[in-house]
């Protein structure tokens, strides 16, 4: 695992998001169950109240990676070392911005809330945890960045995932210590901000920064800041036309409440699946913007045409399970009566794999830095998007929203390859399509050859339905995947041995 970049930052990540939905999914019904609905809903109101702050980065993540990648080709240490201590003084600026925000809402904000007085006063003592944290927390996002642009991402999924174990210990501590609310929350906040440390030696240990003193040197880092800024932009477009969309059912879907419910339900699948293949997007801007740096074509035309391929295989692997078996998985997870939603979670699977297989391609283009067309055909599909939402939700409820955000993957994807591909990377569109087109089309093949295989509940008589159904999954999954792996390798689509075999990530310039 160590010798490959890639296959170590996806394992690392994808083994980093596993334990912290499965410590969702146990600590969740069992902390429910210890507080009660109402206690541990303080939390949730914690937590979404802090979410918000995160738009307080202004795109410094993406902006900081791109640069300092760049600059570590360019030998520009210097360069790397100024940004890193003006990022310090700059994060502890939005941590005082933060910390003053939670201290107004945790005095002033009780009508904010549709919460009893007492509810309130815990409420303000989570807030005031967050507020204790928020200096390490923020800070930590400093070397968070030296570290994934040292493409040491698998380092820093390895401290997460100790992360869930430690988190996994505060919840025994609720049963074990009888602890309260306010002390569960303490010491889950707390774990989460010791990253701070092994982040921080980590950095120093291998040269990454030269001082924890703060500095503030404008010249370099107003760069970084201009081109984060940008990112913003895009990533504001991104989560509007992402978040809007149950807000927008609430609103004119003929029943609001039962098209969101129904929204909430089939959200889970791609949510999933797009937390771990949206992994991708972290382990290649390092390497892109290491061959914009060096200019190096020939290493960058290697990587769109290759990454393509395997990006869509992995999220091919990822979705085809669920559209084979969207019935059953709807069935297994909230009862047969909810599988009428199939239609509209194989549509969105769909949507993922449409929209995953640019990654590569955006990669680069983040490298170059040119974004503000990217960032123009964003704010109009968005706005697309949302108006088909509104259009739409009167006569197909949840699947306007399912059919206006498709629609807005297309209009992302054209842009890719009708100008960025083209004028910007030099690309032979055609090439890259059939990087795409090829490993969806063999995966549609063995689709329909495993469509017909009968396999139903009644097979499993005398076991509990839920997991009849989920034993229906896992065979048709397997029926599926082993066959479209054995194809891929058989046409040499892809070299699962060179794969495995490849140093350093070198499968990117071969």
């Amino acid at each position: 695992m160590k010798s490959n970049y890639y296959i170590s930052s996806f394992f690392w990540s994808t083994a980093a998001k596993i334990l912290n939905a499965v410590w969702g999914f146990i600590s969740v019904p069992l902390l429910l169950g210890y507080y009660g609905k109402a206690e541990y809903g303080l939390l949730s109101i914690a937590t979404a109240c802090n979410g918000y702050m995160h738009l307080l980065d202004l795109g410094m993540n993406t902006g900081a990676v791109k640069f300092y990648s760049q600059w570590k080709v360019e030998g520009r240490t210097g360069k790397i070392f100024n940004v890193a201590r003006t990022n310090i003084t700059f994060y502890l600026l939005i941590a005082a911005v933060n910390i003053i925000l939670l201290l107004l809402v945790a005095f002033y904000g009780e009508n904010l809330f549709s919460v009893t007085h007492e509810q309130f006063l815990q409420l303000r003592m989570c807030l005031f945890v967050i507020a204790m944290f928020s200096v390490f927390s923020w800070i930590t996002t400093v070397f968070n960045q030296l570290l994934i642009a040292d493409k040491q991402m698998a380092f820093t999924m390895q401290v997460q995932c100790v992360q869930a174990v430690l988190k996994t210990v505060a919840v025994a501590l609720v049963f074990i210590a009888d602890l309260t609310l306010t002390t569960y929350f303490f010491y889950l906040t707390a774990f989460v901000a010791l990253a701070i440390v092994p982040y921080a030696y980590k950095c120093k240990k291998d040269g990454l920064i030269d001082s924890f003193k703060p500095s503030w040197c404008w010249d370099d880092f107003k760069v970084v800041m201009m081109f984060s800024l940008s990112i913003f932009a895009l990533s504001l477009f991104q989560m509007t036309a992402t978040q809007s969309r149950p807000i927008l059912l609430s609103m004119f879907a003929v029943n609001g409440a039962t098209a969101v419910a129904d929204f909430k339900i089939i959200e889970v699948v791609p949510q999933l699946i797009i937390m771990i293949g949206g992994t991708f997007s972290g382990i290649f801007l390092p390497k892109t913007s290491e061959m914009v740096a060096r200019n190096d074509e020939k290493a960058m035309h290697d990587f769109a045409y290759k990454w393509t391929t395997y990006t869509t295989v992995v999220v091919a692997v990822m979705c085809f399970p669920f559209i084979l078996c969207a019935r059953e998985v709807l069935s297994a997870y909230v009862g047969s009566e909810y599988s009428y939603l199939s239609k509209w979670l194989i549509v969105w699977c769909v949507t993922v794999l449409i929209q995953m297989h640019t990654t590569p391609g955006n990669a680069l283009v983040l490298a170059q830095g040119k974004t503000r067309l990217l960032v123009k055909v964003t704010a109009m599909a968005c706005i697309i998007s949302m108006l088909l939402n509104v259009f739409l939700c009167r006569y197909i409820d949840v699947g306007s929203a399912v059919v206006a955000y498709f629609v807005y993957v297309l209009i992302i994807m054209g842009l890719y390859y009708v100008s960025f591909y083209k004028k910007l990377l030099q690309l032979d569109r055609l090439r890259l399509f059939k990087c795409f087109a090829v490993p969806t089309l063999i995966a549609v093949a063995v689709f329909f050859f495993v469509s017909f295989i009968p396999v139903s509940v009644d097979m499993f008589g005398g076991l509990n339905m839920r997991i009849a159904y989920i034993l229906i999954c896992v065979i048709k999954s397997l029926v599926w995947v082993i066959p479209y792996i054995i194809i891929l390798s058989l046409l040499k689509i892809v070299d699962f041995k060179q794969f495995v075999k490849s140093k350093n990530g070198n499968m990117s310039s071969r």
